[in-house]
């Protein structure tokens, strides 16, 4: 169970992109306190899997680009939440 950790950490930072763009879509200025936790639990667990990944020596190939692939996805995620809270400033 250890060993899944990472790849859950990966898996959870996926599983905030739709629940970020859902909340800034539908409650726009009421979640913004809300965005902001999830953000930075995601930007934590970004950090923690590389790191556990090394510690129990589960890092690979495979893992690294999937972890690549979450956070591009995680943070265009979020680029995406602050135009639909701040399209005027865009604009």
């Amino acid at each position: 169970m250890k060993k899944r950790i990472p790849l859950l950490l990966i898996f959870f930072r996926l599983l905030l992109a739709p629940i970020i763009i859902a909340l800034a879509y539908y409650l726009k200025e009421e979640s913004r306190g809300i965005l902001v936790t999830l953000i930075f639990l995601g930007l934590i667990s970004d950090i923690f899997d590389g790191i556990i990944a090394r510690k129990l020596k589960v890092s690979s190939v495979k893992l690294r680009r999937l972890d690549s692939q979450v956070d591009l996805v995680f943070w265009i995620t979020v680029m995406i939440a602050c135009y639909i809270l701040n399209a005027e400033i865009l604009q």
